[in-house]
Order: C-alpha cells, then sequence, then structure tokens
C-alpha cells in the first residue's frame, strides 16, 4: 500500500506570521493550519518536506539532528514582528537515514547535517509552526540543491517515500514553494499588496489550473515557461519532487491563492491517497 496519505504545495514566506496581516497572507495562513487540521486527521506520522529556502549548492543535505531548535532571524524581515519565528521541530531521524540510504544508492550525493544551531530555513520553520502548533508530527527534511537537475530532484521524491516504506510511515508530502517571485521593491502596507504584475499572476493561475486539474503533463510543459516568464521561486522544481512521490498527477484542491510582498503563493492540498491494493 502506498505511503503517502495527504500531500500539500505550500508558501513559505514568513508574512504568514504577521501579528496584523494583509487579507491574502491570512488567507494563505488559513489555508496552511487547514492543511495541518486534514494531515491529522489522515494520521499522518511523518511530514515529508523539501523546502526552496533550504537551497545547497553540492548535493543534498538531510537534517539528522532529532530536535532542532532556537530562534531563525530572518535575514529580510528581521524589522517586523514575523522575522523572529521560534521553532522546536522533532526529527524523524530513522526515516531520514534510510532517505540518505537509498538516496546514496541512486549515485547522488547525500549529505548528513547534524550540529547545534544549524540555521533552519525560513520556509520550513514558517510551514511547521502553522502546520503542527501542537508539535504533532515528525519532520524528514531535504535541502533544494540549486544546480541539481529536475530528474534528481524527483529522484528525491521517490527515494524519500521507498524510505517511508521501509520503516512503515504514514506521511504528508510537503512542497514549500512560492509561485512567481516577483517582489514588490518598497516598503508597503499589508493592506496594499498585490502580485508584481498581471502577467505573473496569468503565468502562476495558468500553472496552478494544470496542478489543480491533476494534469502533469501539461504542468510539467509548462515549467520552463514558468519560470522564465514569472521568474518562478526555483524554477518551480518542486513539481519534480512532487512527481517522483507519487503526487502530481491526482487531482487536487486549491485552498488560497494570493500575493506575498508581490510574489505569488499558493495552499494546494492533495486529499487522503486511495491505498494501492
Amino acid at each position: 500500500m502506498t505511503e503517502v496519505v495527504s500531500a500539500a504545495l505550500l508558501p513559505g514566506m514568513p508574512q504568514l506570521l504577521a501579528g496584523d496581516p494583509g487579507p491574502s497572507w491570512a488567507d494563505l495562513r488559513a489555508g496552511v493550519e487547514q492543511v495541518g487540521e486534514r494531515f491529522r486527521e489522515s494520521d499522518v506520522d511523518t511530514v515529508l518536506m523539501l523546502s526552496t529556502q533550504w537551497f545547497t549548492v553540492l548535493g543534498h543535505q538531510f537534517q539528522l539532528d532529532p530536535n532542532p531548535r532556537g530562534q531563525r532571524l530572518d535575514e529580510n524581515w528581521y524589522a517586523y514582528d514575523y522575522g523572529h519565528i521560534d521553532y522546536d521541530l522533532r526529527i524523524d531521524t530513522e526515516l531520514a537515514e534510510r532517505w540518505v540510504e537509498q538516496t546514496a544508492a541512486r549515485g547522488m550525493q547525500a549529505r548528513r547535517t547534524h550540529y547545534a544551531g544549524f540555521p533552519i530555513d525560513t520556509g520550513t520553520v514558517t510551514v511547521s509552526a502553522l502546520l503542527d502548533p501542537g508539535r504533532q508530527f515528525k519532520f524528514a527534511l531535504v535541502s533544494c540543491n540549486l544546480y541539481a537537475e529536475v530528474d534528481s530532484i524527483a529522484a528525491l521524491g521517490e527515494t524519500g517515500v521507498a524510505a517511508a516504506a521501509s520503516v512503515g510511515r504514514r506521511i504528508g508530502v510537503v512542497v514549500v514553494s512560492g509561485l512567481s517571485a516577483g517582489l514588490i521593491q518598497q516598503w508597503i502596507e499589508p493592506s496594499q499588496d498585490r502580485i508584481a504584475t498581471p502577467e505573473q499572476d496569468a503565468w502562476n493561475r495558468r500553472m496552478l489550473a494544470a496542478v489543480v486539474e491533476g494534469d502533469a503533463d501539461e504542468a510539467l510543459r509548462l515549467r520552463e515557461s514558468f519560470a522564465r516568464e514569472a521568474a518562478a521561486d526555483s524554477q518551480f522544481r518542486a513539481l519534480a519532487f512532487l512527481r517522483g512521490a507519487g503526487v502530481l498527477g491526482k487531482p487536487a484542491e486549491l485552498l488560497a491563492y494570493g500575493p506575498i510582498w508581490g510574489t505569488g503563493a499558493a495552499v494546494v492540498h492533495w486529499p487522503v491517497f486511495e491505498r494501492d491494493e
């Protein structure tokens, strides 16, 4: 039977944690919280997560510290309440070790990360705070290699699911990624937020339509154009991770879409998967 019981595409900008959020920030936050509720209803054990904000240039890193904790001071938004984010994560080290082994067996460089004070990225701490406020889930975290081909990113999804199967985990697959990356280049009030350009908004909606409809071929066909025309976050290679994990291609629900400081952001949820016979 499949080990993936639910999945989501989530935004990782810290504005979701603002005490006085803009309308779209509040909608997106509510969407992430709703995904957390659905994961709990699906009895998820571990959240298998790739965040584009944990980026590396040499291979793929896997978090092996069983309890990373501290406060993230965001390098862009440190002047705001949402730029200081406390975190206290529970890492599924057994799954992570198997993930490293499975990835290395595919001929990919897999590196273990385990030292005090490691700088957990803003995307991971933002999403974990909203997805799992009660610390019910464990997490298995992998970095996003800036130079990896899409096939390698897809392989990470495959090896993550295989690792979960080997240790009997029910997993929720999560990619933390934005859509268009056109930041508004000035300080704004939350209520002034908007997608940077109408063209980027149109591209976001076109891509989301393909993803939500479960049209994996169309979404992957559009990816390079989307990356070029909308300056998509990390070339929107998060799609490849979802494809490798067996998620992309299944119908999904769009829970929220809107701007975060000019960028495009969405909450997409794939419901509980049917168990394979």
